[in-house]
């Protein structure tokens, strides 16, 4: 475990009795980011311990986090931190939530962590693989679209049209695969495709917080992603392996394309 992943990992389990223990209730965020997004006591402070935590280590080095300093720019060294991904989930009581955290060199990520607190879950991603709690873990084995597990985010916010492209892409992609999953958060997400829990996870990429980790640890694990969908449309569709990302590419991608071409 290199020095970044430790601190990281250190001040991630640290943070998580803040948040364990701490002020769940929703205050409105809509003059931080948007309508409809929350924000709790815990996230705050959390945050703030995190901070402290990464500054001690490397006090030179760039953070760039959800609540306090989301508008700085990346450094040659910088660290992603997001205290709670998954916060409307947290507000509510549903467990699917985690804390997150990436430390990138030059824009590349090198060191990952989101921990699930509720389930004593901790992901980790460094040049050597993905771990869950000091296991060696891999995605899932291929197998036909047909029979995959696909997360998706949450429905936007933003406009009536993109979500509107959101439930066509439930109508016209349902009979493409096994079941979709919501899980509401990211986090779990990208750890569950990761540990072979999940086939595929289909998002709209968002703030570096947001996708940072994650992508890291599922792309140690073994996961793929079709690089023009994401960097033309902002549409991040990750699968398990090669074999399954070439069958979604061909079935699922030109469906998306060409509904958010109509939103």
């Amino acid at each position: 475990m290199t020095g970044e992943l430790k601190v990281l990992t250190d001040a991630i389990r640290k943070a998580s009795e803040i948040v364990l223990n701490g002020d769940r209730s929703a205050k409105d965020k809509s003059t931080v980011i948007g309508m409809y997004d929350v924000v709790t006591g815990s996230d705050i402070l959390a945050e703030q311990s995190i901070i402290k935590d990464i500054t001690a280590a490397f006090p030179e080095d760039t953070i760039i986090s959800e609540e306090t300093n989301p508008d700085k720019e990346l450094s040659e060294r910088c660290w992603t931190i997001d205290p709670i991904g998954g916060t409307m989930n947290y507000s509510r009581g549903i467990p699917f939530f985690g804390i997150q955290g990436c430390f990138m060199e030059n824009g590349e990520a090198k060191a990952s962590a989101i921990y699930l607190p509720v389930f004593d879950e901790m992901f980790t991603a460094d040049e050597n693989g993905a771990y869950l709690n000091g296991e060696r873990i891999h995605t899932c084995e291929p197998r036909p679209l047909k029979q995959c597990l696909v997360s998706t985010g949450d429905f936007s916010r933003r406009s009536q049209e993109f979500r509107d492209a959101q439930a066509a892409i439930f109508h016209d992609c349902y009979s493409d695969i096994a079941r979709f999953k919501v899980f509401g958060a990211s986090s779990v997400d990208y750890t569950y495709l990761a540990a072979g829990r999940i086939d595929v996870h289909v998002r709209f990429l968002n703030k570096i917080w947001d996708f940072k980790p994650g992508m890291h640890i599922a792309e140690k694990a073994g996961a793929v992603y079709d690089h023009g969908l994401a960097d033309e449309h902002g549409i991040l569709v990750m699968c398990s392996s090669q074999e399954v990302l070439e069958e979604a590419v061909g079935t699922l991608v030109p469906k998306f394309i060409s509904i958010f071409r109509r939103a």
